[in-house]
């Protein structure tokens, strides 16, 4: 009786849990484009000694960083790619967000149907006294 009530219990969670992946899943499935990386202004100084930077006025580029190749890199964008390059970079960390979402949820969804089975589970053969 205990084994039924605990699946009586189970299941919707199961259920619960299978359609919150799905809708993650969805919306892994749109089309929008995506670029990797940080699009971010860069404020930094050049070295040269009498520079305005030096007192503190420093440089700023618009750029976007990123990992390529096991490095770090950081690219200049020019202002006329500034507004898609930062949707692009956006819709990136939005997929990257919904992705860890889907693992998250799959993970639940198999801890739920492992209980199910642990709570079906019939030993055999049975222990002799």
């Amino acid at each position: 009786v205990q084994m039924a009530d605990d699946l009586h219990q189970l299941r919707p969670q199961l259920w619960r849990a299978y359609q919150a992946a799905g809708r993650t899943l969805r919306h892994l499935q749109r089309q929008d484009s995506l670029t990797p990386g940080s699009f971010y202004l860069q404020k930094r100084r050049c070295g040269k000694p009498n520079c305005r930077c030096a007192r503190g006025e420093l440089h700023q580029a618009w750029v976007i960083s990123r990992s390529q190749g096991g490095a770090s890199r950081t690219f200049m964008v020019p202002a006329e790619q500034r507004a898609r390059l930062r949707q692009l970079t956006s819709e990136y960390r939005r997929y990257q967000r919904a992705r860890a979402l889907l693992a998250r949820r799959q993970a639940q969804v198999l801890a739920l149907a492992d209980r199910m089975t642990e709570l079906r589970m019939v030993p055999w053969p049975e222990a002799t006294p």
